[in-house]
C-alpha cells in the first residue's frame, strides 16, 4: 500500500460499539464499596481476634466502672443522710467498707483499662499494617489504565493518610467509645434497678444525647464526603509539582503553583471550618443537655420524694448515674469524629482492595508454556486508551515477527509505536483483533510468565532507590534469584553490566555494585541511567527484547557500543525496536512504518527507501549536511577508548543542615512558629481561651447548685439563701443556656483559628518547599512522596497546638483550680485533702505525654515505607513489566515492620489506665476522708461535703479527660517540630518574587537587552558528591545571539553546565557572568526569566493542555498557544481531540507519547519568549519529521536570541557558532563544525558514527 492510499484524516472512533465500550469501561471502572470500619477486621487472624475480643470485653468492663461507682455513691449518701440514726463509729465502719469497694473498683478499672488500651493499640497497629500490605498488593495488581485515571498523589494519600485514620479509629479511641457506650448502658441499668419511676424520667437526657450524636455523625459524614474530591485534587497537584521541581524552578512557576495550591485549599478549609463548628456546637448542646437534666432531676426527685416514691439516696444515685451516662457520651464525642473519618477512609481503601483488575499480573490464572520461540503475530488489532476512548490509537494492525528476527517500528511521534509494546506486554487489552505468541493467544497466558519472557527498555527510564546490583537484578524473575543463589546472580548482573558498557563505571565507585543511587537514579546522568535499564532488561536473557528508544540518551560512541552489544544480545532472540535514529535500525530484518495508528509500509531498509516516501524522508532528514572541509582519512577502525564517566555516586551522604547539632528546632521555637502562623487569628484565639476559661468554671459553679439541691430536698430552707429546690432547678436551666453560649462561642473561635492555621500551615509549607534547592529533594526523607504525605496527614495535627486541644488544656486547668478554690471556700479541709490527688494525676498525665512523644519519633520509619510505595506508584509501568510487585511488597514489609512500638504501648497503656483509675480513687479518698473525719464527727454538713465533692472530684476528673488526648497533643508537637524544620529557609536566594528581595540594593535586575553569557574557569561538585569534581576549568563565552552547542560522552558534564547557568547549583570556583555582572548579583527570579529550559525528560503540570502551556508572566491566549503548537507540529493533533486545549492531562501526560510531551515542552519554551534558550536534548524523543519541524521553529525563534544546546544528534547543531566537546568535565575541543571535522578528533569520530550512508565528507 502506498503512502497516498492512506487516509491521513481523523481515524473514526471504535469505542462506540457495545463490545468495545465494555472492554474499555472494565479497564477503568471502580465499583463503589460498601465496606466500613468493621471490614478491616477481616485482616486479623484468630489469635489477634482473640486479643481484640479480650480488649473489647475489657473496654466494656472499664466503662462499667464509673456506673458501679454510682451505686456505692448512693450507699455512701444514704449513710451520710442517715448519719444521725447511727453512731459515729458505725458511720466510719460503713464508710470504710464502701470506700474499700471503690478501691477494688479502681483496681479493676486500672487492669481493664490497661488491657483494653494495650490490646486495641497493638491490634490496631497489626491490622493496619496488614491492611497496608493488602492495599499495596491490590494497587500493584491493577491494570495500567487504572493508573491513567487515578493520580499517584491519591494512592499515596490512601496508603498513608487513610491508613493512619483507620489505625486511629480502631485503636485506643475505639476503646474509649466502647467504654463510653458501655458506661452509658450500665449507668442506665443501674438507674432502673434502683428506681424505675425516677429513672424513666431521667432517661430523657441520654436519649437526647444519642440523637445529638447521631445528628453530628450525619453532618460530619456529609461534610467529609464533600471534601474528598478537593483532597484528592490537592494531593495530585502537590505530587505533580514536587515531582517536576526542575521545570517548576526553571520557569519561575513557584508563585503560580503556590497560589493555585492555596486557592485549591480554600474549599477544603471552608469544609474544615464547618466540620469543627458543627463539632463545637454539638459539644455545647451536649453539656447544655447535661445541665438541664440535672435541673430536671432535682425538680422531679423532690416531687417523688415528697410523694414517697423515691428516697434521697436513690435520687442522688440515679441522678449521678444519668450524669455519668451523659458525661461518658460527651467524653466519647471527639472519638466519634475520629471513628467516622476512619470508616470513610476504610471505604476508600476497600474500593481499591475490592477492585478486580481485568489484567492482574499477580494472579495464578493463565497457562504457562514451555520454551518460547518468540514468534509474534498481531492480527487486525484495534485499540483506544480507556482514559481517551474517543480517540483511536491503533486500527487494523497486522504483522508477524518470525522467531529470532529483529523488527523495527518507525514513524512520527504519536503514531502508536509504544502502544504496540504496551499491548504485547499486556499493559492494556486490545479492543478488537488478536495478539499471538508462538501461535498462542497472549490473553490465555499467565501474565507474569509472559512478561518474564520479555526484556523491556522503556523510553522513560525508571530506577529505584536501592543498590546498583539490586536495580539490575530486578530484571531477573524472583524464582531465578532464589534458585541460582547470590554468587550466580552476581555473575549475571556483572555480565549484563559489561554488555551495557557500564561495568567499569560501577567498579570505579567506592561501593561498586552496592552503591545506592538516588530516587529514580537522580545521582546518575541520563546515559548512565539508560545503560542500567538496558542491563536490567538483558540480565535474564529473555526470549523477546523490546527496545523503546533504548539509546536516545546516549552519545554516538556510547550508542555504537550499546548497539553492538544489543546486536549480540539479540542473536537468536526476537527483537522489536522503536527508534527515531534510523541508523540504529537499518540492519533490522524488517522495518514497519507507522502513521496515525496504521501501518503504511513494511520491508527492509533498502526496500523502504524505494517504496515508502515517508521512510525515505525520515532517513534523508537525518543525514549530516555535507562537509567539504574533510580531507584526511582517519580510519574509524582506530579504537576509541571507553572511559568511565567522572560522574559518581557518593556513598557517604553529607549531613544535612537540619541534622547538624544545635540546628534542630526546639519544642519552644516550633510552637512559637506555629503561633506566628496563627497570629492573624489572635483575637479568635484569645477569645477562645477566655471562653475556655469560662467553660472551666461551669462545673465548679454547678457544684454549688448540686450541694444546695441535695440539702434543699432533705431539709427545705436549709440551702444557701434558704431557697427551695425549684430555685436551684431553675438555676440549672439558666446555667445550661450560659453553658451553650460559652461552649458555642469557644467552638466557633477555635474552629476559625484551627481551620485557618491548617490552611496557612499547609499553604506556607507548600510554598516553602517550592523555595528549596533541588538538592533538598535528593534526600529520601524529602522525596515528593514524603512531602505529600506530611502535607496531607502531618499538617492537620498541628491544629492540636492552637485548636481544640488548647481549649481543653485551658478548660481543664481552670476547672481544676476553680474546683479546688470552691471546695476550699465551702470546706477548706476537704478541699486541701482533695488537692493530694492532683500531683498524681499531673505526673501520670505528663509521663503519658512524654511516652506519646517518643512514639511519634518512629513516624520517620513509617514515612520511609510510604516512600517505597510512592516510588512504586510513580514507576508503575516499570514495576509491572518487570514483575516487581512481590519485591516492592517485601521491601515495604521490611521497612514498616521495623517500626515496633510495643514497649511504648505497654507504658502508655499503664499510664492511661492510671490516669483513669485515679478518678475513682479520688472519689474513694474524698468519701473516706470526708465521711470518717468530717461527716461522722459532725464537723461538716451534707451540703458542705457535696459541694466540695462535686467541685474537687469533678475538677480532677477534668484533668484526666484532658490527658486522654495525650496522643493528639504529642502528635501536634511532633508535627509542629517537623513543620518548623521544613519551613526553615535554606541558604539559597528566594526562588520566586519577594518584595524585599526586589527592593534590595544588593540585587540587580537583568537587562532587557541581549547580553553575553560567559563561564570563566568554572569548577563544580554536586553537594551530594563532594569527593568528585564534575566540572573542571570550564571557560567559554556565548555572545549575544550566538548558538553554542555542548557535545560529549554521556556523563561528561554537559547538563551540569546548564544546571549552573540556571543557578540550580553554585559553582565551587570561577565566575559566570551575564553582561558585565556576575549572575549571583541578579535578582534570581528576574534572572531565570531570561532563559527557557527544555529538558530531556519534560514534565507537564496542569489540569488540561492549556494550563500546561500557561505562563506566570501573563495570560497566554489560545491563539498564541495554537501558533506555538503549530510550530512544533501538534496543533492538528490537539484540535482533533474532542475537548481540544481543554483535554485533561493524566498523570504528567502519561497518555501522550514521549515525542508529544517533548513537543509540548518546546511549545512552552517558544511561548516563554526568552533571551536565551537552554536545550538539553530537546528533540531526543522526536522522529525525524517532527524534529525537522521543531528545528525550523527553533531556527525562527532563535533569531536575535542566544541558544545553548546539549545534543547527541550532531546534525541538529552543525550550524552552531561554537561547539564545545566535553570529556570528564573538561573542554577538550572547541570550534565550528567544519573546524572540528578538520581537526579529526573526538568530534569527527562522533560525526562519523552518526553518518547514515556515505562518507562524512561526501
Amino acid at each position: 500500500m502506498s503512502d497516498e492510499e492512506i487516509l491521513l484524516g481523523e481515524i473514526p472512533p471504535i469505542a462506540s460499539t457495545p463490545c468495545a465500550a465494555d472492554i474499555i469501561e472494565c479497564q477503568i471502572r471502580t465499583e463503589p464499596s460498601t465496606a466500613n470500619l468493621f471490614s478491616v477486621y477481616r485482616y486479623a487472624n484468630a489469635p489477634w481476634l482473640c486479643v481484640l475480643l479480650i480488649s473489647v470485653i475489657c473496654s466494656v468492663v472499664a466503662g462499667a466502672a464509673m456506673p458501679l461507682v454510682t451505686i456505692v455513691f448512693g450507699a455512701l449518701a444514704r449513710e451520710f443522710i442517715n448519719g444521725e440514726e447511727n453512731t459515729p463509729d458505725d458511720v466510719r465502719d460503713r464508710v470504710k467498707h464502701l470506700t474499700l469497694l471503690l478501691l477494688y473498683i479502681a483496681i479493676g478499672s486500672f487492669i481493664a483499662t490497661m488491657i483494653s488500651t494495650l490490646g486495641l493499640n497493638v491490634v490496631g497497629e497489626h491490622i493496619t499494617r496488614r491492611l497496608q500490605w493488602r492495599y499495596l498488593s491490590s494497587v500493584l495488581q491493577q491494570n495500567m489504565a487504572y493508573f491513567d485515571v487515578v493520580g499517584t498523589g491519591e494512592l499515596t494519600s490512601q496508603i498513608d493518610k487513610d491508613m493512619k485514620l483507620i489505625q486511629t479509629g480502631i485503636s485506643q479511641k475505639l476503646g474509649n467509645i466502647i467504654s463510653g457506650v458501655s458506661g452509658f448502658i450500665v449507668a442506665i441499668i443501674c438507674a432502673f434497678i434502683q428506681n424505675p419511676r425516677f429513672a424513666s424520667i431521667m432517661i430523657s437526657q441520654p436519649v437526647a444525647m444519642i440523637l445529638l450524636v447521631g445528628l453530628m455523625g450525619f453532618w460530619l459524614s456529609v461534610t467529609q464526603q464533600r471534601g474528598l474530591p478537593h483532597s484528592v485534587k490537592l494531593e495530585n497537584l502537590a505530587q505533580d509539582v514536587l515531582n517536576a521541581m526542575r521545570s517548576v524552578i526553571a520557569y519561575r512557576s513557584q508563585e503560580r503553583y503556590a497560589r493555585k495550591y492555596h486557592n485549591t485549599l480554600l474549599q477544603p478549609a471552608a469544609l474544615d471550618f464547618r466540620e469543627r463548628l458543627i463539632f463545637g456546637v454539638i459539644v455545647a448542646g451536649s453539656f447544655t443537655i447535661l445541665h438541664w437534666a440535672n435541673g430536671l432531676g432535682f425538680w422531679q426527685a423532690d416531687r417523688l420524694f415528697r410523694q414517697g416514691y423515691c428516697t434521697v439516696s436513690e435520687a442522688l444515685s440515679i441522678l449521678y448515674a444519668t450524669v455519668v451516662a451523659g458525661g461518658m457520651l460527651c467524653q466519647a464525642l471527639p472519638y466519634v469524629v475520629d471513628v467516622t473519618k476512619a470508616s470513610q477512609a476504610a471505604n476508600r481503601v476497600f474500593s481499591v482492595i475490592e477492585r478486580v483488575s481485568p489484567i492482574n499480573s499477580m494472579a495464578d490464572t493463565g497457562r504457562i508454556y514451555g520454551p518460547v520461540r518468540g514468534e509474534i503475530c498481531f492480527d487486525d488489532v484495534e485499540f483506544a486508551y480507556p482514559s481517551r476512548p474517543e480517540r483511536t490509537i491503533l486500527r487494523d494492525i497486522s504483522f508477524t515477527v518470525p522467531a529470532g528476527h529483529t523488527v523495527a517500528l518507525v514513524g512520527l511521534s504519536g503514531s502508536g509505536k509504544s502502544t504496540i509494546f504496551g499491548l504485547l506486554t499486556r499493559l492494556y487489552n486490545s479492543i478488537d483483533g488478536g495478539i499471538m505468541l508462538d501461535n498462542e493467544p497472549i490473553e490465555e497466558m499467565n501474565i507474569a510468565w509472559l512478561r518474564s519472557q520479555i526484556g523491556y527498555v522503556s523510553q522513560d527510564v525508571n530506577l529505584f532507590r536501592t543498590s546498583i546490583h539490586e536495580n539490575i537484578a530486578h530484571g531477573l524473575p524472583k524464582h531465578t534469584i532464589e534458585t541460582l543463589g547470590t554468587s550466580a546472580v552476581k555473575e549475571l548482573v556483572i555480565q549484563a553490566a559489561k554488555t551495557a558498557q557500564i561495568h567499569s563505571f560501577i567498579t570505579n565507585l567506592p561501593d561498586g555494585y552496592d552503591t545506592v543511587i538516588g530516587s529514580n537514579g537522580s545521582s546518575l546522568s541520563g546515559g548512565q541511567r539508560q545503560r542500567l535499564a538496558i542491563a536490567r532488561a538483558i540480565v535474564s536473557q529473555p526470549s523477546i527484547l523490546l527496545l523503546d528508544e533504548a539509546t536516545s540518551a546516549l552519545d554516538s560512541q556510547g550508542e555504537k557500543e550499546i548497539q553492538e552489544a544489543l546486536s549480540k544480545a539479540a542473536y537468536g532472540r526476537t527483537t522489536m525496536i522503536i527508534a527515531h535514529r534510523l541508523s540504529t535500525v537499518q540492519n533490522a530484518d524488517a522495518i514497519i512504518v507507522m502513521k496515525d495508528g496504521q501501518i503504511l509500509n513494511h520491508g527492509t531498509h533498502s526496500e523502504l527507501m524505494v517504496t515508502s516516501a515517508l521512510y525515505r524522508d525520515l532517513v534523508e532528514q537525518q543525514a549530516l549536511r555535507q562537509n567539504n572541509a574533510v580531507g584526511h582519512s582517519l580510519s574509524l577502525a582506530k579504537s576509541i577508548e571507553t572511559k568511565s564517566s567522572n560522574i559518581t555516586v557518593n556513598h557517604d551522604t553529607p549531613k544535612r543542615p537540619q541534622d547538624a547539632p544545635g540546628l534542630s528546632p526546639s519544642p519552644e521555637s516550633s510552637i512559637k512558629q506555629v503561633w506566628l502562623l496563627n497570629k492573624p487569628e489572635l483575637p479568635y484565639v484569645i477569645a477562645g481561651i477566655i471562653f475556655s476559661a469560662l467553660a472551666g468554671m461551669t462545673y465548679p459553679v454547678q457544684a454549688i447548685f448540686f450541694g444546695n439541691g441535695i440539702i434543699s430536698i432533705i431539709s427545705p430552707g436549709a440551702s444557701t439563701g434558704g431557697h427551695s429546690v425549684h430555685f436551684w432547678a431553675r438555676l440549672y436551666l439558666i446555667h445550661g443556656i450560659v453553658v451553650f453560649i460559652v461552649y458555642s462561642v469557644r467552638g466557633y473561635c477555635f474552629a476559625v483559628s484551627a481551620s485557618q492555621l491548617h490552611l496557612r500551615a499547609r499553604s506556607h509549607l507548600f510554598r516553602a518547599l517550592l523555595l528549596k534547592k533541588l538538592a533538598f529533594f535528593e534526600d529520601k526523607d524529602h522525596s515528593a512522596g514524603a512531602m505529600v504525605s506530611f502535607l496531607s496527614s502531618g499538617t492537620p495535627k498541628i491544629t492540636g497546638v492552637s485548636g481544640t486541644s488548647l481549649g481543653l488544656a485551658v478548660e481543664s486547668i481552670v476547672m481544676l483550680t476553680t474546683g479546688i478554690t470552691v471546695g476550699c471556700i465551702f470546706g477548706w479541709k476537704l478541699g486541701v485533702a482533695a488537692m493530694a490527688i492532683v500531683p498524681l494525676v499531673a505526673m501520670s498525665s505528663f509521663l503519658q505525654c512524654y511516652i506519646e512523644a517518643q512514639v511519634q519519633k518512629h513516624v520517620k520509619r513509617e514515612t520511609n515505607a510510604v516512600a517505597i510505595a510512592h516510588e512504586a506508584f510513580s514507576a508503575i509501568k516499570t514495576v509491572t513489566t518487570l514483575n516487581l510487585q512481590t519485591n516492592i511488597i517485601e521491601s515495604f514489609h521490611r521497612e514498616s515492620h521495623q517500626d515496633k512500638k510495643s514497649g511504648y504501648w505497654v507504658i502508655s497503656a499503664a499510664l492511661h489506665a492510671c490516669t483513669t483509675s485515679l478518678r475513682i480513687l479520688s472519689i474513694s479518698f474524698v468519701f473516706w476522708y470526708g465521711g470518717t473525719r468530717l461527716i461522722a464527727t459532725g464537723e461538716y454538713t451534707i451540703q458542705q461535703f457535696f459541694i466540695c465533692f462535686a467541685a474537687t472530684v469533678w475538677g480532677s476528673q477534668s484533668a484526666a479527660t484532658l490527658f486522654a488526648h495525650a496522643p493528639d497533643i504529642a502528635g501536634a508537637h511532633a508535627a509542629a517540630a517537623r513543620l518548623a524544620e521544613l519551613l526553615r529557609p535554606d541558604d539559597s536566594p528566594s526562588q520566586f518574587p519577594v518584595k524585599s528581595q526586589k527592593d534590595s540594593s544588593t540585587s540587580t535586575l537583568v537587562p532587557n537587552t541581549m547580553e553575553d553569557l560567559a563561564m570563566q574557569q568554572i569548577s563544580f561538585r554536586y553537594p551530594t558528591r563532594p569527593s568528585q569534581l564534575t566540572l573542571n576549568d570550564i571557560t567559554f563565552n556565548a555572545r549575544s545571539g550566538s548558538f553554542i552547542a555542548l557535545v560529549g560522552a554521556t556523563g561528561s558534564g554537559k547538563s551540569s553546565v546548564v544546571n549552573l547557568i540556571e543557578r540550580f547549583y553554585a559553582a565551587e570556583s570561577g565566575q559566570i557572568t551575564l553582561g558585565h555582572n556576575s549572575i549571583e548579583r541578579y535578582d534570581l527570579n528576574h534572572y531565570r526569566g531570561y532563559f527557557a529550559l527544555v529538558d530531556q525528560n519534560p514534565s507537564l503540570i496542569g489540569e488540561d493542555l492549556r494550563e500546561c502551556l500557561q505562563s506566570d508572566e501573563r495570560v497566554v491566549l489560545d491563539e498564541e498557544i495554537l501558533i506555538a503548537l503549530e510550530d512544533v507540529g501538534l496543533a492538528d493533533f490537539v484540535l482533533s481531540l474532542p475537548e481540544g486545549l481543554s483535554t485533561p492531562v493524566m498523570a504528567n501526560g502519561s497518555t501522550l507519547s514521549g515525542g508529544q510531551r517533548q513537543r509540548m515542552a518546546i511549545a512552552k519554551a517558544l511561548l516563554w519568549g526568552p533571551k536565551i534558550f537552554l536545550l538539553d536534548e530537546a528533540t531526543s524523543a522526536l522522529d525525524s519529521a517532527s524534529e525537522a519541524l521543531v528545528q525550523e521553529a527553533l531556527q525562527r525563534a532563535k533569531k536575535g536570541r542566544t541558544v545553548i544546546a546539549i545534543a547527541h544528534r550532531l546534525k541538529t547543531i552543525v550550524d552552531a557558532d561554537e561547539i564545545l566537546v566535553l570529556d570528564h568535565g573538561h573542554i577538550i575541543e572547541r570550534g565550528r563544525h567544519e573546524e572540528l571535522m578538520k581537526l579529526g578528533g573526538k568530534y569527527w569520530q562522533m560525526a562519523k558514527l552518526q553518518q547514515l550512508h556515505g562518507e562524512v565528507g561526501r
